[in-house]
């Protein structure tokens, strides 16, 4: 049985995943710490464990991330945590990738369990959501993305229709826009449910049509507060948190990341640059993505974030402070985007 409170995650266990790793330092005692940090779907603690001997070059603390407390919110994020232990279990140790090392990852399908014993990674700072990415630091996660993208490129070209996304489009409007509106039109202007049915009417043949270009496995969820940027100069930053891996397009991960990560004006001044420095990365390593076609999948692909806003929107009784701080900024970027997006879309 995996550890799933305090209690569970003794000593012993502990002990027996160093010893896996290498280690052989008897742990003495564990601290735990709370971390103010932790996300929508999980439980972090910091765990601090106490050595009988010191000598051995044990990483002081660990990050245990553990599915959320709540039964509701475990029985909604199963599939997530799913794919989090897998990546870490089965895609992670065949990529050029910086990641936190690994120390246990493990899943308990009945319970919708599950636990990650990870580095800490303390010693770099999350992105921030509100002050935004700079240009330089976005080229060097796009770099990362990149190394991941690549590691596994392939070009389907689906045929049209085949790909059309579960959630339709009326679907979409009447569910999550009923319940997401309000809040938009607060925190943006008066055109949210505008947006909303464009994106209702057109989101199965941008999906379709991004299905049919590159494809690769993607890290699903590519926003600040999921990379961790290295405070010394020339170290790489480390992309975190994988429930939402899996293989799809790789210019949505680029598309997400941009638009959450940059000011508007940043990004607008920006992008333009900033995927052509991905591209290039992704063409050193044996992948190839046509820079117009690049293009105009990063605008569609924009416009799908609009989506994410929405359906984020939705669920405001489960964010936290961090959350709720951050959207009203985050909402106006994907606005910006999905105006900017569709403008050119339109013109072409």
């Amino acid at each position: 049985m995996i550890p799933t409170t305090p209690d569970e995650l003794t000593e012993t266990w502990l002990a027996t995943i160093l010893t896996r790793h290498g280690f052989s330092a008897a742990v003495e005692a564990i601290e735990f710490q709370r971390l103010g940090a932790s996300s929508l779907t999980s439980v972090l603690l910091r765990v601090v464990p106490r050595f009988q001997d010191e000598t051995t070059g044990v990483t002081p603390a660990l990050l245990w991330k553990r599915s959320a407390d709540d039964a509701n919110h475990r029985e909604l994020f199963r599939a997530g945590y799913a794919a989090e232990v897998g990546f870490y279990r089965e895609v992670a140790p065949g990529l050029d990738v910086s990641v936190p090392r690994c120390f246990a990852a493990a899943y308990e399908e009945e319970r919708g369990a599950h636990v990650l014993l990870l580095e800490d990674l303390t010693s770099g700072t999350h992105g921030d959501f509100v002050q935004g990415v700079s240009p330089e630091g976005a080229e060097s996660v796009l770099r990362e993305f990149a190394r991941l993208h690549a590691a596994r490129w392939i070009r389907p070209m689906l045929p049209a229709g085949l790909a059309d996304h579960p959630q339709g489009a009326r679907p979409f409007v009447t569910e999550h826009a009923s319940l997401s509106t309000a809040y938009l039109a607060e925190h943006v202007d008066g055109h949210a449910a505008e947006r909303t049915r464009r994106y209702g009417d057109e989101v199965a043949g941008l999906r379709a049509s991004l299905a049919a270009g590159p494809q690769a496995f993607t890290h699903g969820d590519a926003h600040p507060a999921n990379v961790i940027l290295p405070r010394a100069a020339g170290a790489r930053p480390s992309l975190v948190d994988w429930q939402c891996s899996g293989a799809g397009a790789p210019i949505l991960d680029v598309a997400r990341f941009l638009v959450l990560a940059l000011t508007i004006e940043d990004r607008r001044r920006f992008e333009q640059v900033l995927l052509s420095s991905y591209l290039k990365e992704v063409e050193t390593r044996s992948g190839h993505y046509d820079t117009g076609a690049a293009t105009r999948d990063y605008r569609m692909a924009s416009v799908l974030q609009w989506g994410w806003a929405v359906e984020l929107v939705r669920h405001e009784s489960m964010w936290d402070w961090d959350t709720r701080e951050a959207m009203p900024t985050l909402v106006r970027r994907v606005a910006a985007a999905f105006d900017d997006a569709t403008t050119e879309l339109d013109s072409r």
